[in-house]
């Protein structure tokens, strides 16, 4: 059972790992998650020198994927957190896309910084829906 839970926890962090790795490599170093790198001393100047194509599909990964990794993230591990407890496990899934969408929106009216953008929105949609799906398959095991 613990291992089962270890994996369980570190493919809940793959998402949140690439999803980093796509702001260190080609995000503005305004985003706070630099000030974080900053803070802790983690060079990432390497990682910036990675320069794709620049297309519609390339945007997309830099700036939408990265949304809907997190999201997906996030509800992996309220799965790993909550294995027992299947209402509680629906209803903290429910809240935290219902936050996920909320805080895209607000970048809308200027509530939240950032910028919004539809296809954002429409890929923690797809990703929640996603996740939704693998928590109904974890529990038929």
């Amino acid at each position: 059972m613990y291992k089962r839970n270890y994996y369980s926890i570190l493919i809940a962090l793959l998402p949140l790992f690439f999803g980093g790795l796509i702001y260190i490599c080609y995000r503005s170093e305004n985003v706070l998650l630099f000030s974080w790198m900053r803070y802790f001393n983690i060079n990432y100047t390497l990682l910036r020198l990675l320069n794709p194509k620049n297309n519609v599909f390339v945007q997309f990964i830099i700036f939408s994927l990265p949304n809907g990794l997190w999201v997906l993230s996030g509800l992996l591990l309220l799965q790993v957190l909550l294995i027992n407890e299947k209402k509680l496990l629906f209803l903290y899934s429910i809240i935290f896309i219902i936050v996920s969408i909320v805080i895209e929106i607000s970048q809308l009216y200027s509530l939240l910084s950032g910028t919004f953008d539809i296809i954002d929105l429409i890929t923690i949609i797809i990703f929640s829906g996603f996740g939704l799906y693998m928590s109904k398959l974890r529990r038929k095991t």
